[in-house]
């Protein structure tokens, strides 16, 4: 059996779209903690909040990019700070 675990997710620029509706006034509009299972992988965390996978999308966990080849295989752990944004363009 999993263990719960608390995550802060977030949900930057147009990615706010995604994010849960705020339950109380701890969490801020971008700003969400989550509870996930400790066997939770950061793409099941964008299953979960119904990101396509065709979204572009840039994810730091912890200061670190993740690659999108690693969305499978990077497990989540208690404490992490996950942010999701929109890729950065200039022009």
């Amino acid at each position: 059996m999993s263990q719960a675990i608390a995550v802060q997710v977030k949900f930057g620029g147009a990615m706010v779209k995604y994010a849960p509706p705020v339950q109380n006034s701890a969490n801020l509009k971008n700003n969400h903690t989550v509870n996930v299972s400790t066997d939770t992988s950061v793409q099941m965390l964008l299953d979960d909040f119904q990101i396509p996978a065709e979204q572009p999308l840039m994810i730091i966990l912890n200061s670190t990019m993740v690659a999108r080849p690693d969305y499978n295989t990077t497990l989540l752990s208690d404490g992490d700070a996950l942010s999701l944004m929109p890729p950065i363009t200039a022009g």
